[in-house]
């Protein structure tokens, strides 16, 4: 049985949860052991994708008056907002996952453990590919269109998933919103978009009732354990890895700093 390692961390400004999954990035270079994350975000705050330019997607001064953080994924996609919601990231390489034959069956594999956990609730549901409702153009709002593997339930988006890959290594991030909150999206992001209740959707509305972070993020990981048949084994942040996450973090400020400075 293949062994996974888990960690449970909690609630980490966006900052610091970029900084640590920079950091996983780095130590599975070193250890060769996959790892399956599972977070929070504490403040709320929004994150940008990597190929995004911050300050064309994202009203910069109005987030810096009103003390809204912000900051860049080391993967793709578009801009999130991380609110009421369990986030999930993983490192690996298409060995852990089977060397599947391109890019798109890999994120197909990854994202089936999601599957597994919104049908505990009795939900159905399917890829956006496979749904016949496969929306064309691009938004710069992760949230507002559709991708090829993104996940529907009755026809509305739920969450988000973005991805990483460096030669075989792969970094995948992972957004499941239990509530939905629309207000900081629409009015701190630049694009113009409309995002209702009747194209996206939450946990908590899919369930008919309010479900948790913990109790989610349960399902999430017995998901994992049950979709890919691995054993994960806990294991916190060893000391070298929150020295190489204090070192991202300190450049991740920077990057702000200088983007503040330059606006």
């Amino acid at each position: 049985m293949k062994i996974w390692r888990f960690i449970y961390s909690g609630f980490f400004h966006p900052v610091n949860n970029m900084a640590i999954d920079r950091a996983l990035i780095d130590m599975y270079r070193v250890s060769g052991i996959p790892v399956f994350r599972i977070y929070g975000w504490r403040p709320y705050g929004f994150s940008t994708g990597y190929s995004q330019k911050m300050e064309d997607v994202l009203d910069v001064p109005s987030c810096i008056r009103d003390g809204i953080p912000f900051v860049k994924r080391p993967t793709g996609g578009g801009i999130i907002f991380h609110g009421d919601e369990v986030t999930y990231s993983l490192v690996c390489s298409e060995k852990d996952i089977g060397f599947p034959p391109t890019v798109k069956d890999g994120y197909k594999i990854i994202c089936s453990f999601i599957l597994t956990a919104y049908r505990y609730y009795g939900a159905m549901p399917v890829f956006a590919i496979e749904s016949g409702q496969l929306k064309k153009g691009r938004s710069t709002l992760c949230f507002a269109s559709f991708e090829d593997y993104d996940i529907l339930i009755n026809g509305k988006k739920i969450g988000g998933n973005a991805q990483k890959r460096i030669k075989d290594i792969i970094m995948q991030h992972g957004s499941i919103p239990l509530s939905l909150n629309y207000e900081p999206v629409l009015k701190y992001v630049k694009e113009k978009v409309t995002l209702s209740s009747e194209r996206t959707t939450s946990v908590s509305e899919v369930v008919g009732r309010k479900i948790g972070f913990d109790e989610f993020a349960d399902v999430l990981k017995e998901s994992f354990i049950n979709t890919f048949g691995v054993k994960l084994e806990g294991k916190d942040l060893t000391e070298e890895e929150r020295e190489i996450a204090d070192f991202y973090e300190q450049q991740l400020l920077q990057e702000k700093d200088c983007l503040i400075r330059n606006r």
